[in-house]
């Protein structure tokens, strides 16, 4: 071998040990959420990666975390934990709280068990699948870095060991100033007359979620706003993108109880809407997730709800999703929305566990009549 040949190969050996030694330290070294931990709560935290790694798969449904969240929220859980896709699995079906319930009552009186965690509102129905057992108790450790507010029954409502409301999905107005030149900041500035066909709402007769937002804007605006609100004819959608792309477009550029987070990523798409939180104030909704009673994939759903609840995923929830967050410590990158419930004021209280099915069904008929006109 020549000298040349010799010093190439002594070169290539040489950064193929290096190379290695990088790569092998690279392995070696602990996932993120097991750096942070120690003790007996590192070793509980190990078993459940370990038993996650046996089961193989997570199946989620959530009304919140819509696939452009579900995108940056899988592989920050996994990285995590140190887990790859070709070890877990992660399936998040994104769609309406209706569907949602619809398809989880389904599955829980066939007694086929494929889903492990649920993301939705409202929190009635999740304290009614508690009652009747099918919702696993898991008091994550997470919980105690949160806000009372995301635990009080008049904002978040919560049922603690089943679930907190880690994130808040907050309900107010929002406009298009292309297209609408006067400033909006209170509920009765979108009931001028010159506002006839320009508005959008949400549809509270086909929707558990609007439903809990209509109960709690109607109890500061009266049910005279929405009688005066059905006189201008607004069109009314169901899903929050189809407003919000109504309202970008122009063709409908006011949304009335608009979810503000939806309209919060538009906005971080260019949209330009006017996102308000009028004084009288705005609906908070928890959106709980909890894991069901009869879950097939238990380790894996437990280190899915302790991401949720750590500071990534409540960072992540914030800053990209939009949502208004329980956990305390984390600073938004924005200087009015979102923020964490302790510092974002105006959420309407209300006496949630006191409202009824029969409550929900009658307002859900009084929008049919008064705004709909059916």
């Amino acid at each position: 071998m020549g000298k040349l040949a010799q010093r190439i190969f002594v070169f290539v050996s040489a950064l193929g040990i290096l190379l290695g030694n990088g790569f092998a330290g690279n392995s070696n070294a602990e996932p993120p959420a097991l750096a942070r931990l120690s003790g007996a709560e590192k070793e509980r935290v190990q078993k459940l990666i370990a038993g996650a790694k046996k089961e193989g798969e997570i199946v989620a449904y959530s009304a919140s975390w819509r696939p452009d969240v579900q995108a940056k929220m899988i592989p920050q859980f996994l990285q995590e934990y140190g887990l790859s896709d070709a070890e877990l699995k992660v399936k998040i079906i994104s769609t309406r709280t209706g569907a949602i319930v619809t398809k989880i009552t389904e599955e829980l009186r066939a007694k086929v068990y494929k889903t492990d965690v649920v993301n939705t509102a409202p929190t009635y129905w999740f304290d009614e699948l508690i009652a009747k057992k099918e919702v696993m108790p898991y008091n994550s450790p997470e919980y105690k870095h949160f806000s009372p507010l995301a635990a009080d029954p008049k904002i978040g409502a919560a049922n603690p060991p089943y679930y907190i409301s880690g994130i808040l999905s907050p309900y107010g107005l929002a406009y298009n100033p292309q297209y609408i030149k006067e400033e909006i900041l209170h509920w009765k500035d979108v009931l001028r007359p010159e506002y006839k066909g320009k508005i959008c709402c949400g549809d509270v007769s086909k929707s558990f979620s609007y439903t809990e937002a209509y109960l709690a804007i109607r109890s500061v605006v009266g049910q005279s706003f929405f009688e005066q609100l059905g006189k201008l004819k607004p069109f009314v959608l169901v899903a929050a993108t189809d407003l919000v792309n109504k309202c970008v477009s122009g063709e409908y550029p006011i949304i009335v109880i608009s979810s503000q987070n939806v309209v919060f990523r538009a906005n971080e798409k260019g949209a330009g809407l006017k996102n308000i939180f009028p004084p009288e104030g705005w609906a908070a909704i928890g959106y709980p997730a909890a894991i069901l009673g009869h879950a097939p994939h238990p380790n894996a759903a437990k280190l899915f709800m302790d991401y949720l609840h750590g500071e990534p995923g409540q960072s992540l929830c914030l800053n990209f999703g939009g949502d208004v967050i329980g956990r305390l410590g984390i600073k938004s990158n924005y200087d009015f929305f979102p923020k964490p419930v302790s510092e974002i004021k105006g959420a309407i209280p209300m006496n949630w566990n006191k409202l009824t099915i029969q409550d929900r069904d009658a307002a859900r008929e009084e929008f049919r009549k008064l705004v709909i006109g059916e």
